[in-house]
């Protein structure tokens, strides 16, 4: 068995055949010289060419104005500009001219100078390089050129698992949905024109995989969109695993997609709160599309992953007015930078005898960079305009880590004030990620100072077993739902009802639907997940009935090693 691991773009799973996708290859575009006499006629072949493919462009953007698919029509409407932009023909026409080379030969060397650029950006701008590709593709296609097309027949005719090196919107156009089980490829990103395309053909896509390398025609696969996976021959207990997760959502899926539109409930009608974790910008994309309770964990890290500097207060205040002004009448909660090993910025310089994961966390990192907070506090105070914003603290363990954080809170209101800059001077929601034992061990006494809490199931679960995060050693011996993590949350979670304030998990374990029969037993009514498997946990929870949890919790305390959770969860779960 082989396990591919990309990122997650699509959820579900889904078991089928791998078929390659090529796009153009070198050799498809014809190379050749002429005669400079052949030199009308050649500006006069591309000249039919660029119309054609505006034209069918054009009536692209109709259709998809008819439909009402705004998408479509404003991916078609973008490329339908660089169509027309005369810079571009002009370019193309004085490289035939000078170098006397045949048209398709001339848009191919011309695209390949802006393709070349947009490679070498990053994030939104290195995905443009493909709507590049495929506006070069279209030009070519009205030259007859073959632009795209399955290595194997049977893409054409049967479903298969569709594996490319990158997609772009006119593959999307060219593919038969009915023959599309699933997206996996080498290029890409969450919000690259294509992929907008892709996402509704409602199947599982992952990108970031070798496919050039890993995958051929004919290869049977596992596509799990929800974890980011392709596995490649994979062994009897795998393969009845995915059996039966395939099983069960094939069986759900219709009764979810009439409620996808209703607020979170269990099939007794118990609501639940479920709310969306960002860790990117390319993630505020999918909001659109889900009926959310709000952001329940807006992870503020990727504003300082820069290698030269910090963002400033106002880059950070950009930032933060948009996303609060998109969710006016949702909660937006925002953890203040948290650092550690493992999302530590690059420009800050840490002696090398500090441990980012045990002497540089929480409240300790706040005291040591307290400039560095006090220009997110002061931008995220500013951008609160409409009152949504609720404010998180990291790895905070006692009363003493919680004033370090308001001694700093109110430092940057002192400067705002001192500058006579305007902010959101009226209360904000405060909230502590409980993320160590001694968090919980103390909740009652923290929940007394604050609004809220927030449970990251990650950093607990390392500190409770004293395993790393990522350490295969310890993932083999330990299982994620340990029944010691489920005793921390459920004494959280009682504590919280007793203080009448909200406890929300918004760890990795809340990604996982088939462990929600535990997580609501314990009491939990309010959660956290990513966008990619919002869908997911929202069906799931439709399809459970509350009142027999708390029975399957008690019983599940009672396993004393891994292999008796994992055999527990596959009988009873």
């Amino acid at each position: 068995m082989k396990i591919l691991r990309g990122t997650p773009i699509a959820s579900g799973i889904v078991k089928g055949m791998v078929c390659l996708y090529l796009g153009t290859a070198e050799s498809d575009i014809p190379h050749f010289i002429i005669e400079k006499k052949d030199l009308p006629f050649e500006l006069e072949r591309f000249g039919k060419a660029l119309e054609k493919a505006k034209t069918e462009m054009s009536e692209m953007v109709r259709v998809s104005k008819k439909t009402g698919d705004k998408k479509a029509e404003d991916i078609f409407s973008a490329h339908l500009l660089m169509l027309k932009d005369q810079g571009l023909r002009e370019k193309i026409e004085k490289l035939i001219s000078e170098k006397l080379i045949n048209a398709e030969h001339a848009v191919n060397d011309v695209f390949a100078q802006y393709i070349k650029a947009y490679e070498s950006q990053s994030g939104h701008f290195k995905e443009l390089a493909h709507d590049f590709v495929d506006t070069r593709d279209r030009i070519l296609a009205s030259f007859s050129v073959k632009t795209g097309r399955f290595k194997c027949r049977i893409g054409e005719t049967h479903p298969v698992i569709v594996a490319t090196k990158a997609l772009t919107p006119s593959m999307m156009l060219s593919l038969d949905r009915n023959h599309v089980l699933g997206f996996v490829t080498q290029e890409g990103g969450i919000t690259s024109h294509a992929t907008i395309l892709a996402r509704a053909f409602d199947v599982p896509m992952v990108f970031g995989v070798d496919v050039e390398n890993e995958l051929d025609c004919g290869c049977a696969v596992y596509l799990d969109g929800s974890e980011g996976k392709v596995i490649l021959d994979a062994d009897p207990e795998t393969a009845d695993y995915y059996d039966k997760k395939i099983k069960k959502q094939e069986e759900k899926k219709n009764v979810c997609v009439a409620k996808r539109k209703l607020p979170a409930r269990t099939k007794l009608g118990m609501r639940v709160s479920l709310k969306v974790n960002i860790s990117s910008p390319d993630e505020f994309h999918f909001l659109e599309e889900m009926p959310h309770d709000g952001i329940g964990l807006l992870r503020t890290e990727f504003l300082f992953a820069r290698k030269d500097s910090a963002p400033s207060e106002d880059e950070q205040y950009e930032m933060y007015s948009k996303l609060l002004s998109d969710e006016p009448k949702r909660p937006v909660t925002v953890r203040l930078l948290d650092i550690s090993s493992d999302k530590l910025p690059p420009f800050l310089k840490v002696p090398e005898h500090i441990n980012p994961d045990l002497e540089l966390r929480g409240a300790i990192a706040a005291e040591i960079f307290e400039d560095l907070y006090i220009d997110q506090i002061k931008a995220l105070l500013r951008a609160d305009k409409t009152g949504n914003l609720r404010l998180l603290y990291p790895m905070v363990s006692d009363i003493g880590d919680l004033n370090t954080f308001r001694r700093i809170t109110l430092k940057a209101k002192a400067e705002l004030k001192k500058e006579k800059t305007k902010f959101n001077e009226s209360h904000i929601p405060e909230g502590i990620m409980v993320e160590t034992p001694g968090a919980v061990m103390l909740i009652g006494e923290l929940l007394k100072e604050v609004d809220f809490a927030n449970i990251g199931s990650n950093d607990l679960l390392q500190y409770t077993l004293a395993a790393s995060r990522g350490n295969q050693l310890a993932e083999k011996r330990y299982h994620i739902m340990h029944p010691a993590i489920l005793k921390l949350i459920e004494l959280a979670v009682r504590e919280g009802r007793k203080a009448g304030k909200e406890v929300c998990l918004c760890g990795e374990i809340a990604a996982f639907e088939e462990y929600y029969p535990l997580l609501l037993g314990t009491g939990l009514t309010s959660f956290s997940v990513a966008a990619l498997k919002f869908e997911d946990i929202k069906c799931e929870l439709q399809h459970l009935e509350r009142r027999k949890d708390k029975t399957l919790l008690r019983k599940y305390y009672g396993t004393v090693s891994k292999d008796e959770e994992d055999e527990f969860i596959s009988k009873f779960i």
